[in-house]
């Protein structure tokens, strides 16, 4: 096989573990009233096993399992890790109880803690300068398309063969794909970009590492950029289904459809495109890789605003006007994704790029899921007197706005970095 086509060989099975990342993570949502009823749960115990046994363990294992991708073999970790949530998984399709849940959940979480920082890192050793950011897009593209096949497939086999066959059959491909992760995935060569600080950083300490990342300013600011912006997608991501419900009138299962097609599948699009767009920018320029995502996370903003607030009335070719308005703001929307995964592991060391992965994606994804879907959630209270069910737009609106900030860091971080040329080794 030669270098090409093994590495399309290797952005594929990326691809495949991302997504059975999310696919094991979201499959659950789907789950919950089976679950309920055959386990004998309670909703509070289901939104703790959901909630705090899931984030937690994510939380505290992300960063000590990346230092050990910094330091050792990271094929092997993903190797591991995608065996231990595929295992979870499985072991989840067989619980009899609230703790056997919570301790099956925990387990998928600290495995799935594992993957996606040491795959930022050997994206970054297995791509060329010109496409590295296409390469990044690999892995939100693949999250969504996770997300979306584990309420899918979740759904079919729940109503087919039932919940723990959803489960239990999800964990053994996932196993299966681990053994041929490890088996055909060769350790590439931990390679320096010349854009990052000289190493000479001492890596023995995780604090020195981590105190290392809070000193650099560019680093402080792709974390608040980062964290911004995630509170705009995942307050989307949960509420947005629930304006299709009470503004447009739609039943449950036309709301997820529709939503799939005019959020999902245009993020997804995005995020290849951000990716192939910045790559052209940067080859002059690599501060394109923090403007990039200023300039779109801005783009996206007025095409939210206008679905929200756009009668659901207003239908151009037989499809609301809106959903077109919600496409193009979550084509726009992704573009970031991409730009700033490739942005932090070229700001850092090759010694520590995994834990410069899974310190910035634990925060802005703790951030993200704290506040986004808390912050509309508490809004639509303080609306509903005077706008009643329709106060969800102004929900959504509001926190949107966080867009302008996340921009504004965006951009700072830009103006931080010097202008140079990308450019390494293998270009």
């Amino acid at each position: 096989m030669n270098n090409r086509a093994y590495r399309a060989y290797a952005y594929f099975l990326f691809f495949l573990i991302v997504a059975l990342n999310l696919c094991d993570r979201s499959i659950i949502s789907i789950l919950v009233d089976d679950i309920r009823r055959d386990v004998q749960l309670s909703d509070r115990e289901l939104g703790f096993v959901m909630g705090l046994a899931f984030t937690v363990p994510h939380m505290l294992f992300a960063i000590p399992i990346a230092r050990l991708a910094d330091k050792y073999s990271r094929t092997f970790i993903v190797t591991a890790a995608t065996f231990l949530w595929s295992a979870m998984t499985i072991f989840t399709g067989y619980t009899q109880s609230f703790a056997q849940l919570v301790i099956s959940r925990a387990g998928v979480s600290i495995g799935e803690a594992g993957g996606n920082p040491p795959i930022h890192s050997l994206l970054t050793d297995l791509s060329t300068a010109s496409t590295r950011a296409k390469a990044m897009s690999l892995v939100p593209m693949a999250g969504l398309v996770g997300m979306g096949l584990g309420v899918l497939y979740g759904g079919w086999a729940s109503h087919a063969y039932g919940w723990r066959f959803a489960l239990i059959y999800v964990g053994i491909f996932g196993m299966l794909v681990s053994l041929l992760f490890f088996f055909t995935i060769r350790e590439p060569a931990r390679r320096e970009l010349g854009i990052a600080p000289a190493a000479s950083l001492d890596t023995k300490s995780m604090v020195t590492v981590l105190a290392h990342l809070a000193r650099m300013k560019s680093f402080g600011l792709l974390v608040a950029g980062a964290s911004f912006v995630t509170v705009v997608s995942v307050g989307k991501f949960y509420w947005e289904p629930t304006l299709l419900r009470r503004v447009y009138g739609y039943s449950p299962q036309d709301a997820g459809l529709y939503y799939f097609i005019i959020a999902a599948i245009p993020s997804i699009l995005g995020a290849l495109a951000g990716g192939i767009l910045v790559d052209r920018l940067a080859r002059r320029d690599w501060r394109w890789y923090a403007y990039c995502p200023a300039i779109f996370s801005l783009l996206s903003l007025p095409f939210l605003l206008a679905f929200y607030f756009t009668s659901a009335g207003h239908v151009f070719l037989g499809v609301p006007l809106g959903f077109y308005y919600c496409a193009a703001g979550s084509f726009f929307g992704s573009f970031w994704g991409p730009c700033i995964i490739a942005l932090a592991q070229f700001l850092v060391p090759s010694s520590i790029r995994a834990v410069t992965a899974a310190t910035w994606t634990t925060i802005a994804a703790l951030v993200g899921s704290a506040l986004g879907p808390f912050l509309v959630g508490d809004l639509n209270m303080r609306f509903a007197p005077e706008y009643g069910e329709r106060a969800v737009q102004f929900s959504l609106a509001a926190v949107s706005s966080a867009l302008i900030i996340a921009a504004v860091m965006f951009h700072g971080l830009g103006r931080n970095m010097k202008q140079r040329a990308l450019a390494d080794g293998n270009a």
